[in-house]
Parts: C-alpha cells; structure tokens; sequence
C-alpha cells in the first residue's frame, strides 16, 4: 500500500502527461479512451494519419498509439514521417494491429520504425494499462530530470527503474534481456525466467546463447544476431528457442543495441514472447489449406502424406495405386517398399538426392521411372512441401504425383523429329550451296565459247580450242547431274569418284582455263611452274580441277587488284606438292583453324569476296582427302599474302601397264564399231534428233521415235539391233516397251540401251529387271556411246 501511495504522490506532482490515440475508427478510440481514462492523463485523439501528424507538430506525447491499418495513411507511413521530426523522432509508438502474428505481418519493420511494442484487437485491458503506465512512467521521469537537480533526478532515477523492474517482471508475456556488448547477460527481466525457466541469479553473467537450441549455437547463430544488431542496430528474432530443461518454444522478438549519450554500444536488449501455441496452429492451418489446395487443384494427380518417424506413406488417394500398379487393397506402403518394389534401380540414385535437397530446402522434388513387368517403364514426377518439427526435422511431406510417360515420349518424338528436321535443313543447305558452287565454275567457260562462236570466228586454232574448252566443261556438268541424281548418296556426303589415269599438268591448265576471267577480271599476274617430268595420278580429273580452280579463285577473290597469284607444282617422295600463292590480304592467326569448315569466310575478309556460301575451301579438303591427299594453309598474318598446298598421291608408268586402261580416245574406239541398225525411241524431240545424227556420221542406220506405241510400230518394221530408249515417256514408259520388245518374235538377241536422266542405282536395277542390257545417263557422250555399241556382236 505504501508503495502504491508512493507512486500516486509521483503521479501527481510530476508535469502533465499527453498520450495520443489514432485510429480511423471512433469506437475504438473510444474504447481506448475509456481503457485510460483513469490514469490522470490527457488523451488526445486522431482519427487519420494526417490529423496525427499535426497533433504531433503541436504537442510533446508521452507515447503514440498508432493504428496500422488506416485508409489514406498506414499506421507504417505516418511513424516513418513521425519519426523524420527531430523534436518527435524519439516518441514512443505503440502499433495497434488486427493481426500482428499472422504470416506477413513485418515486425521488422515496426522496429525499424521505433515502435516500442505493438498490440492485439480487442486490446487486454490490463496488457494495455501496464505498458501504457510504463511509457507514462518514463515520460515523466524525463521531464523531472530537466528540472530537478542532479543529486534529486539521480534518486528519482533510481526510484524509478526499480518501479520499473517491477512492472516488468509483472509483465509475464514478454522476456526482457539486457547484455553487456559481448553477450553476456546483465538484467533478466519480465517474464524472463518463466518463459525460459533460468532463474535470474542463474541466467545473469551467462552467455545469451543460454537459450539458443544446439543447432543454432553449432552455427553459430547467437554471434551472427550480435553481429546484425551491432551494424544495423536491430535483428530479428522469430525461432525455436530452448529452456533450461530442454523443451523448445517458438519465440517472437527482436535484439537491440543499446547506445549511451555518445553513440558508443553499451550493450543489447533481447525482447521476445512465447509464440509456440500460435505457430502450432498456422502450422496445422496451412496442412489443411494445403490438402484442400491438392485435392481441389490436382483431381488427376496422385496425392500422398509421407510420415517421418514411420517412414511411410500414411495417406494416399486412388489415384496413387493407378500410377504405381499397385491393388488398393495394399493400403498404404513404407518408402524401402517403393525403393525396392516400384521405383526403377537406376533412378535410385537420383531419388535419393531428391530426399536429400529436401532435407536442405523444404521442397521435394523427383522425376523418374517405374519398373515394367513388361514393356518401357512409366515416367512419374513427384512434388511435395516438407513440414519440420520444432528440432528442425523434417515431419511430414505432403505431395503430389502424377504419371508423365506420355509427356515423356511427347518430348522424345519432338527431340528426334527436331534433330532429323535440323540435319535435314542443313544437309539440304550444304547441298544446294555445293551444287552452286561447283556449276559456277564450268559455266563461265562454256559461256564464253558461245560468245566466240556467235562473233564467228573462223580461226580453225580458236574454234579447236572453244570446241574443246566447252566439251570438257560439258563432261564436268554431267559429272555433276550424275551427283544430282543419287540424291540420297549427296545428302549422306557421299560422292562417288570417278577415277582414271591423268596427267596433273593438263589438270593445272583446265583449272587455269576455268579460273582465268576471275584472275583476269583483278588484274593479277598469275605464273605457272610445272614440272617437266609427267605427273600421273588415279583421280577424278573434274574433281581435282575443281581443287585447283577452287584455290585459284580463292587467291583472285581475296587479292586486291594488280596482285600477283603463283600456281607451282613439285614431287617429294612420290606426291605432288601442288601450291597456290597470292600476295593478298591474308588470314589472321585465329582464323587458319576454322579455314577449312563448312560455310566459313574469314571475317575480315568478306567485304573482298567474289560471292560464294563459304564452302569452296572445304570442298577442296573434302575432295583432296577422299583422293587419299591433304590440305594445308599459311599465312604471315593480315595484310600478308597466304598460301595454301595439297599433297596428292602419284601413280607410275608400271601400274598403268598393268592395270590395262581401256582407251578413251574416239580414234581407238572407231577401228573396232560395226555398222549396225539403230532405233532411238526418245520424247525428246531435239536428244532424239541428235544422238540420230551422230551415229549416222559414224555409219549407223538409225530410225526415231517420240513414243512407245510409235517405237514398237517401228521395231516391227525396222527390225533393229540396238534400241536406245527413254525411260520417262507419256502414255507407256520405257519399262513397259522393253517388256513388250522381249516378247516380240525375232527381237530375243535385241541389245536394249535404257537412256535416262535417270541414273540411280535404284533405277539401273529397275532397268535390268524390265529387260534392258546397259544403262547411259542423258547427256551420254559420243566416247561411251561408241564404247557401248563396240561391245556389240551380231550374228554373220
């Protein structure tokens, strides 16, 4: 009684006391009005956060009771704008909340803000007096220490901190902590000891890691939210605490730094309450949430509750025993039994290493296969949220899985398909950017010759050479139909050679020939050094002229004008080390790599190029090395000239007399061709015509027809010995006359010749079982023509 009378005195002598109320709802403030009313105080009243701050401007508050949620401006914003005032920013803030312990609410930020403590709707009456009485307390004290002297305001001060004390140990709800700056325990206050169960004598000169769980100090977590309140100034605390005893609850707080009058640390108040019964029941609200969420959500996915501490799945719906195969009546199952039952033995690993980040993040999640009685085994994915006990550990599991075989193999189809689509596109590109390049080259000869012969020239030396110009450019495009009919050899990059005995001196002149108006065109000087000793290779002569034309157009596209190109041939060791030399703009050191690649151009070379894809350097790799050869590149850097070599393999006389080469020259073919009796059946009118007119040169009778019902009248009449027939003709095709001609009397010895623009092996198979004895390709030239009728023997 004489303690209460004591402070009643304080009460009264000390200067008038302000506390302001700001609540956008009346009744509320009323209710707060009413909860104070007899404290012998003045209560002022705001009903927004505007009106709050002009109250602030115009008077000195003991404390500010602040509600959060206002609609102009939140209870946040108007501390915040309270504290900016240097005459207000050490006001006390009660923040007054619906909801302070629902998930979200940002007590952090309240601190961070000032706020001394917040409060529950409905308010406690007797929690509300309490703290409010604190703040009144220490209001006051302030302003007698302003007035009174130093000895008088020292008692005074000391009076009140032990008042002070003891309302705060009659406030059993929160701990109040003090520490010195490195930890140690100096004041346990409030329901310090009941909360935690150390007796103050006890807990006072301890370490505050005294109520840290082992995992937590392990981890060092107590010297971590030292070191966030010692730089920032505050930390939350919002974990599994330990009492004495061991038991664990869930604590709500915040640490503190203490400064003294010269910003110096003099240490740390740890504030918090006992939260456990709250977090227990959002922890039991959000596994409801969650099982509605999953099974509203998720009607087609398998649902399970996986138990820690008997390892299994304690629940599971229907839809669990569709996807595993499992008979419903099993009931539920333990995990060893979907380890070594169900899950497929080389996805064990990958399952467990879905348990263990689980462990680690609190979300589970794994993809993968089920074992098959028979046929491909099912894909499944799993997903659930792990749950962990107050230790740490987890609890429970709460999940989801769903069968994503079809997914899968979806996926697999558009994977393969995607990949035969991409090498489809880009066999298809390399094959048209090859066919491009290689018939550039033989038409800018053929072209040229046409023009000379339309001037009319009568030189016999300028018609020879324009007539044999254009007929070996005309021998390389039919090279290069034959490669465009097997289109699906092209595509594979498989180009059948078509190899002979050759001297390397008459391929380096037609490359020469066919590279001479690009050189031409630059202005350059080109020089030739051939060796005078024959150089005889077994090679495709179209092929390895395009080599050498190749690195000859390379060197004139990429020398500047008036630059000077070298063509030089040596034998080393029985190969010809060819070379092709420019003083052009040569190849950075970075680029001689890649020189070779599909569709590569040096970079800083491009502005120089003559057109082309980017692919005639590595034709020439290509070809060298299907010819047994290599290829090389150098250069002294940009700016520099480069050089590029190709090494071939060479033949010797002695391997030619053995091999036996049949001839190829008309004038050995002609000695051994008998007059014979020709029937072209041919729709085209003008190959028809043609290939007539030259065998009758040579002393064939001949007869054209430009279909196969014509053709057949005519063998009838002609009776021939040799048939040279088209394949694709309107109305009955050439298998069909060949089949008819085979069972015509007196045509049994008929030699039938299929000739086509269609030159597969497919279509020469096709061709020899409809009856036809050989098989030429359109343009056929007069040499195989003449070797084929050579071959020919009739009856005397």
């Amino acid at each position: 009684m004489k303690q209460q009378r004591t402070i009643e005195k304080l009460v009264k002598n000390c200067h008038p006391v302000t506390i302001l109320l700001v609540d956008d709802e009346p009744a509320n403030l009323l209710v707060l009005k009413s909860l104070l009313a007899d404290l012998e105080i003045t209560l002022v009243t705001a009903s927004s956060g505007e009106e709050a701050l002009k109250q602030v401007l115009l008077t000195d508050f003991a404390v500010i009771l602040l509600d959060v949620l206002m609609p102009t401006m939140s209870g946040f914003e108007t501390a915040r704008m309270i504290r900016s005032r240097p005459q207000s920013s050490r006001t006390p803030i009660i923040f007054i909340t619906a909801a302070p312990d629902a998930p979200g609410f940002p007590i952090e930020e309240a601190y961070a803000l000032g706020a001394v403590d917040y409060l529950s709707k409905p308010v406690n009456p007797t929690v509300l007096r309490a703290k409010v009485a604190v703040f009144i307390d220490l209001y006051r004290k302030t302003q007698e220490l302003a007035s009174m002297e130093r000895e008088r305001n020292a008692a005074i001060l000391r009076e009140k901190n032990r008042r002070i004390r003891l309302i705060l140990e009659n406030a059993k709800d929160y701990a109040f902590i003090v520490t010195d700056p490195n930890g140690t325990i100096t004041e346990w206050e409030g329901g310090s000891d009941e909360l935690t169960g150390w007796p103050s004598e006890e807990a006072i000169g301890q370490p505050l890691s005294i109520i840290f769980t082992p995992e937590d100090r392990r981890s060092q977590k107590p010297e971590t939210e030292l070191a966030i309140a010692r730089e920032t100034g505050r930390a939350e605390d919002k974990r599994w605490h330990v009492r004495k005893d061991g038991s664990r609850f869930f604590a709500d707080g915040m640490l503190i730094r203490l400064d003294d009058d010269a910003g110096d640390i003099h240490g740390f108040t740890k504030i918090f309450r006992d939260t456990t019964a709250t977090r227990k029941a959002e922890d039991a609200l959000r596994v409801s949430e969650e099982r509605v969420r999953l099974a509203t959500d998720a009607a087609q996915l398998g649902i399970w509750i996986w138990d820690a501490e008997a390892n299994r799945i304690i629940w599971e719906n229907e839809r669990m025993y569709e996807i595993f195969g499992l008979p419903e009546a099993e009931g539920s199952f333990s995990v060893a039994h979907f380890v070594d039952n169900i899950l497929h033995p080389d996805d064990v690993t990958i399952y467990e290493r879905a348990i263990a980040n689980a462990r680690q993040t609190g979300s589970f999640h794994f993809e993968g296969r089920l074992r098959a009685a028979q046929g491909e085994p099912r894909w499944i994915e799993a997903t659930g949220r792990v749950e962990f006990a107050k230790d740490g550990e987890p609890m429970r599991v709460i999940g989801t899985t769903a069968d994503i075989t079809r997914q899968k193999h979806t996926e697999e189809d558009l994977r393969r398909l995607a990949s035969r689509l991409s090498d489809a596109d880009r066999r298809k590109t390399e094959f048209l950017a090859t066919l491009a390049h290689e018939l550039r080259n033989p038409l800018a000869p053929i072209r040229t010759g046409i023009d000379l012969l339309r001037f009319g020239t009568t030189d016999p030396n300028v018609v020879s050479r324009v007539r044999d110009t254009m007929e070996r450019q005309v021998v390389h495009l039919v090279h290069l139909v034959d490669d465009l009919l097997d289109i699906a050899r092209i595509t594979q990059g498989k180009i059948e050679l078509k190899k002979e005995l050759v001297e390397l001196k008459t391929l380096a002149d037609t490359a020469v020939e066919t590279s001479r108006p690009l050189i031409e065109a630059g202005h350059h000087a080109l020089s030739v050094d051939l060796p005078d000793k024959p150089c005889l290779l077994v090679a495709d002569p179209t092929r390895i002229t395009q080599v050498l034309s190749n690195l000859l157009n390379n060197a004139a596209k990429y020398t500047p004008q008036g630059g000077r190109i070298a063509l030089s041939v040596q034998i080393e060791d029985q190969e010809a080390l060819i070379s092709v030399t420019d003083n052009g703009v040569g190849i950075a050191a970075e680029s001689l790599p890649l020189l070779f690649e599909i569709f590569t151009q040096v970079g800083q070379n491009i502005s120089r190029s003559q057109g082309g894809l980017g692919i005639g350097l590595s034709l020439v790799r290509w070809l060298v090395e299907l010819h047994g050869g290599s290829v090389t590149a150098s250069s002294l850097g940009i700016g520099h000239g480069s050089q590029f070599q190709v090494r071939l393999p060479l033949t010797s006389a002695d391997m030619v007399t053995q091999k036996g080469d049949v001839p190829s020259t008309d004038s050995e073919l002609n000695t051994t061709i008998k007059v014979l009796r020709v029937l072209i059946v041919d729709d085209n009118i003008d190959a028809a015509q043609t290939l007539s007119a030259l065998l009758e040169i040579a002393g064939h009778k001949t007869m054209v027809a430009h279909d196969g019902y014509e053709g057949l009248r005519m063998t009838e009449q002609f009776h021939p010995e040799v048939i040279f027939l088209d394949i694709g003709m309107p109305g009955m095709n050439g298998y069909e006359v060949a089949r008819v001609v085979r069972k015509m009397p007196g045509m049994e010895a008929v030699t039938i010749v299929a000739l086509t623009g269609w030159g597969a092996e497919r279509d020469r198979e096709m061709s020899k079982k409809a009856g036809f004895d050989d098989h030429l390709t359109k343009p056929a030239s007069r040499a195989s023509v003449n070797l084929l009728l050579s071959k020919i023997h009739t009856p005397q």
